[in-house]
Formats: C-alpha cells, structure tokens, sequence
C-alpha cells in the first residue's frame, strides 16, 4: 500500500500537469492552501516540467536527409496485406507516438538536474483565497525560482516586485514577477540570508520608481535555508 507521502506526491503530479480536474482539483487546492509542504511538492513538479520544457528543442534535418528517405521508399516494392493481418491505424500511430515521446524524453530526464529547493511560502495579506507563492532557491545558478499558486491578478498597469527585507533594515528590489507563471531571478548581489522577509508589493508598471516599495504589499513570507 502506498504511503500517504507517495500518495500526495502524484497528486501534485497530477495537479501541476493539469490532469487533476473538477471537484478533486477543487479539493487539493484547499488542502494546499493550509498545507505548505504540499504546496511547495506542487512548485517543485512545476518547476521540473518547465525545466524540462524549455530544453526540447526543434530539430531541422539536413534537406539531403529527406531526399535520402524519399528515395529509399520510392525504391521498396509495395506489399499488401490481407484485410485481415492489416494493423489498426490508431494503435500503429498511438505505438509510434509513445516510442517517439520514450525517445525524446527518456534522455531528458535522465539528465534532468536537481530541482531548486523550496525555502519560503509568500502568503497573501488578504487571506488563503488570494493564493500564494512559492519559494525555491538554486544555489548553483544564484537564482531564485517564484512560483504563483492561484495567485490574485492584477492590472495591466501594474506590476509585481520582490523585495528581500533583512531584520530592521530596508527593503532591496530582486526584480519583477510574471503574474501567472514562474519566474526565475538571477541575483546580482549575494544570497539573502534566513530569517529575512520576502515580499511582493503591487507597484507602477515597471517596478517602484524609488527603489523602495511604493503600493501595498500583497504577499510575504520568512526566508529558511
């Protein structure tokens, strides 16, 4: 029987891959929003699938390839089979379809490399309704991966700002945010430390024109390494 961790885990498989529908669906988001270690196994099958995502890439053949294929099948005589041992075209294409996907991504993921670590859940000031966001933290790249559960939207003419905000210090800006997908933020300068504060503020389209938070802040949460 498997365990309640495995069980949660494909769910959030499911969840983040969009399979989980209707009223299940409805259910784990309320079981996430009070849940943050399972929302951030949701954030880190977001981040696997993006990752994986953005390194499939398109592949143009050499022209002399297809000439090389055109003329090898002009050259094979034509064999047809009797009704009866013909295979069905749905399950032929289905076959070659998984076999071509096996070929694509079984390499990809073998080398997939280690997903960035969740360190902190930015909570919404306005209560589990308006979502959250999740943290993770890539040490090797010096980058920080955001990303949105069910986050609030916002106006066209606004945009989203992480501040980091160290204890009785002020805020230093990491960059703005996509609304609704993940972003990843290089940082220019070091590590935030744990036990400072990030936070998300709606600012001017653009970022805060002070450097300094200018609109209300929407999320924040404690950095834990």
């Amino acid at each position: 029987m498997k365990s309640r961790s495995h069980y949660h885990a494909a769910l959030a498989a499911e969840y983040a891959l969009g399979t989980l529908r209707g009223a299940a669906r409805r259910q784990f988001e309320q079981k996430m929003q009070a849940d943050p270690e399972l929302a951030a196994e949701v954030a880190r099958w977001q981040e696997a699938f993006t990752q994986l995502d953005n390194q499939i890439v398109t592949v143009i053949p050499p022209a002399s390839v297809w000439k090389r294929i055109q003329h090898s099948l002009a050259l094979q005589p034509v064999r047809l089979l009797p009704a009866s041992k013909r295979p069905v075209r749905g399950y032929v294409g289905w076959v070659l379809a998984a076999g071509l996907a096996a070929l694509l991504l079984i390499p990809r993921l073998l080398v997939q490399p280690e997903a960035p670590t969740p360190v902190a859940i930015l909570a919404s000031s306005a209560g589990a309704q308006s979502g959250q966001w999740v943290v993770s933290v890539d040490k090797s790249t010096r980058s920080l991966m955001l990303t949105p559960l069910n986050a609030q939207s916002i106006a066209t003419d606004r945009s989203l700002e992480l501040w980091a905000i160290p204890p009785g210090g002020k805020p230093r800006s990491l960059g703005l945010l996509n609304t609704q997908q993940p972003t990843q933020l290089t940082l220019a300068a070091k590590m935030p430390d744990p036990g400072y504060t990030l936070a998300i503020s709606l600012e001017p389209r653009g970022g805060s024109p002070t450097g300094q938070p200018t609109g209300a802040v929407l999320y924040s949460g404690a950095l834990r390494m």
